[in-house]
């Protein structure tokens, strides 16, 4: 099967944007790009949670865990978005939010 790029804004309920590139090939995340007008403390992590997202599956439970244990085992701190808006935002992407 064929590589996809899939994009979407999302918006936070705090007001926040997240922009996710991804480019998904069998229902898995083959790689992912985040940015967007949020903070993440340490600002690395961003680049640490992207190398995660990487051959996820493309799934709501998968993701939430896999974000939940990205915040959890580095101590990161989102600044206006939470671990459930890098969920939504890239669930979104799967239906070209």
């Amino acid at each position: 099967m064929s590589t996809t790029a899939l994009s979407a804004d999302y918006k936070a309920p705090g007001g926040k944007m997240l922009r996710i590139r991804i480019r998904e090939k069998d229902g898995r995340i083959e790689s992912a790009k985040i940015s967007g007008d949020f903070f993440l403390i340490p600002e690395e992590g961003l680049s640490k949670l992207e190398k995660m997202l990487e051959d996820a599956r493309l799934d709501e439970k998968e993701l939430g865990l896999l974000v939940d244990r990205f915040f959890r085992g580095t101590k990161a701190q989102g600044l206006g978005v939470s671990p459930d808006d890098f969920v939504k935002a890239i669930l979104s992407a799967r239906t070209g939010g």
